[in-house]
C-alpha cells in the first residue's frame, strides 16, 4: 500500500494517464483513426465519396451537439461516469456500424461515435485537470492530448492488417471490446476529485503554485472590438477544415494515389508519432518565442503540408506521402492547441471559458462542411486534390486574420511578455 504522501504524489497523474486512453478512444479513435475503415466500408458496401464523407461530417455534428451540452452535464453527472459511458457509447456504435448495410444505419452508427467524441473531449479532461491540478496544470493537459497522436501509433497499423487478415466487422468488434475495457479502466481510476479519497490537488502544498497561478495577471484585459470578434469567428471557422477535414480525408486520398492499405496505415502511425512530439515542442516554442511568431512557423507548415498532400498523385516518389504527413503533424498543434492561446491573448480573462468552448465549437463546424464538401469534390473531380487546396486557402486566411489581430492589438509583445511568467510558473 502506498502512503498518503506517495499516493498525493502518484494519484493525480494516474488522473492524467485515464484522460489520456480518454483521448485516446475519443479523438484518437473515434477522429483520426476511424477513417481507416472507410475505404473497406466503400469497398464492401459499395459507397461513394460523398457518401463515405457524410460519416465525418455526421459524427462532427453530433459531437458538436454534445459538446454543447457538456457543461451542463458535468453539473448532473458524476465526472468519473462520464468516460465509462463515453466508451460503453463508442462500443455500441461500432458494433452498430460492423453490421451496417444500409445508409441510415451507417449513419445513425456515425451519430452515436459523435455524441461520445463530444463528451469525452478536451473540455471534459480540462475540467478533471483542474480539479486534481493547481501545479503542472499545462503540462497535464498536454501529455492528456497526446492520446490523440498515440492511437495513429499504435492502432492504425493493427486495425489495418486485423480488417485485411479477419475482415471488416470482425475487426470493428475486436476494437469495440478494446473499447469497453478502456472504460472498465478508467472508471475504477478515475475520482471527482481528490478530496474523495483524501488527497489534495496536485501542487497544493508546493510553493510555486500561487506564482502558477498568479500569471494569467500579465494577460489583457481590455476585449477587442465587435467587428474584430466577428472576423475572429470567421478566423476559426475557416480553421476547421485544417482541424477535421485534412485528416479525415488521408486514407481515401492515399489510397486513390496507388498507395497500399499497409503503407497508408505505417504513415498515419509516423503522423501519430510526429504529432505527440510537435505538440510538446509547439507547447515549448510558445513559452520560448511567444504564440504570434509560433503561428507564422507552425501554420505554415500545415498551409504547405496541406498542398503537397494535395499533389501527392503527381509526385510518384514514394517518400511524398510520408513527408507531407510529418509537416501535417508538426502544422497541427496551432489548429487543435492555438485556440485557447488565441483566446487567451484576444480576450478579458473572464470571458476565456466561454469563448474556447465557442472556438471548439465553430473549428469542428468548419471541418463538418470542409468534409461535406470534400466528398462531393473528390466525385465530381474524381480525386480530393481541390479539398485539400480548399484547406489550405482557408488556413491561410486564418494565419493572416490571426496575425493581423495580434498586431492591431499589440498581443505579439503581450504573448511574448507572458512566457517568462508561465516558466515561473513551471
Amino acid at each position: 500500500m502506498l502512503s498518503t504522501s506517495n499516493r498525493q504524489a502518484v494519484y493525480p497523474w494516474l488522473i492524467c494517464a485515464s484522460c489520456l486512453l480518454m483521448i485516446f478512444c475519443t479523438v484518437g479513435l473515434c477522429g483520426n483513426t476511424l477513417p481507416v475503415y472507410y475505404p473497406f466500408i466503400a469497398q464492401e458496401k459499395g459507397f461513394n465519396n460523398a457518401q463515405i464523407s457524410a460519416i465525418t461530417t455526421i459524427r462532427c455534428g453530433f459531437a458538436f451537439v454534445s459538446m454543447g451540452l457538456l457543461p451542463r452535464l458535468t453539473r448532473q453527472v458524476r465526472l468519473r461516469l462520464l468516460p465509462l459511458l463515453t466508451c460503453l457509447l463508442i462500443a455500441a456504435s461500432m458494433f452498430l456500424m460492423s453490421v451496417a448495410n444500409a445508409l441510415p444505419v451507417l449513419y445513425l452508427a456515425a451519430a452515436g461515435i459523435g455524441l461520445a467524441y463530444g463528451v469525452g473531449s478536451m473540455v471534459l479532461v480540462s475540467v478533471l485537470v483542474r480539479n486534481w491540478f493547481s501545479k503542472r496544470e499545462g503540462l497535464a493537459l498536454s501529455l492528456c492530448a497526446t492520446g490523440s497522436g498515440l492511437s495513429n501509433v499504435v492502432a492504425a497499423p493493427p486495425v489495418t492488417r486485423a480488417v485485411e487478415t479477419l475482415g471488416l466487422a470482425p475487426a470493428m468488434r475486436i476494437e469495440a471490446l478494446a473499447i469497453i475495457g478502456i472504460g472498465l479502466l478508467m472508471f475504477i481510476v478515475i475520482r471527482d476529485e481528490p478530496a474523495a479519497i483524501g488527497l489534495r490537488p496536485y501542487g497544493h502544498d508546493m510553493g510555486e503554485a500561487e506564482e502558477e497561478t498568479a500569471a494569467p495577471a500579465a494577460l489583457p484585459q481590455a476585449s477587442i472590438s465587435r467587428r474584430h470578434r466577428r472576423l475572429m469567428i470567421l478566423a476559426v471557422l475557416f480553421s476547421g477544415p485544417s482541424n477535421i477535414t485534412t485528416a479525415s480525408l488521408f486514407t481515401m486520398h492515399y489510397t486513390q494515389c496507388g498507395y497500399s492499405a499497409m503503407t497508408i496505415a505505417v504513415g498515419l502511425s509516423m503522423f501519430g508519432l510526429v504529432l505527440t512530439g510537435a505538440k510538446l515542442v509547439y507547447g515549448w516554442c510558445n513559452d520560448r518565442f511567444g504564440v504570434y511568431i509560433c503561428n507564422w512557423v507552425f501554420l505554415g507548415l500545415s498551409v504547405a503540408a496541406n498542398l503537397l498532400i494535395a499533389f501527392s498523385d503527381r509526385m510518384p516518389v514514394g517518400f511524398v506521402m510520408f513527408l507531407g504527413l510529418a509537416l501535417c503533424a508538426l502544422g497541427y498543434p496551432p489548429i487543435m492547441i492555438g485556440l485557447s492561446l488565441w483566446a487567451r491573448d484576444l480576450l478579458p480573462a473572464r470571458e476565456y471559458t466561454g469563448t474556447v468552448a465557442l472556438y471548439q465549437q465553430l473549428s469542428m463546424l468548419g471541418g463538418m462542411v470542409g468534409t461535406l464538401i470534400g466528398g462531393f469534390s473528390a466525385d465530381w473531380t474524381g480525386g480530393y486534390t481541390c479539398a485539400y487546396v480548399g484547406c489550405a486557402v482557408c488556413l491561410l486566411f486564418t494565419l493572416f486574420t490571426v496575425e493581423y489581430l495580434y498586431r492591431f492589438y499589440g498581443c505579439r509583445r503581450r504573448s511574448l511578455a507572458a512566457a517568462p511568467a508561465m516558466q515561473s510558473g513551471s
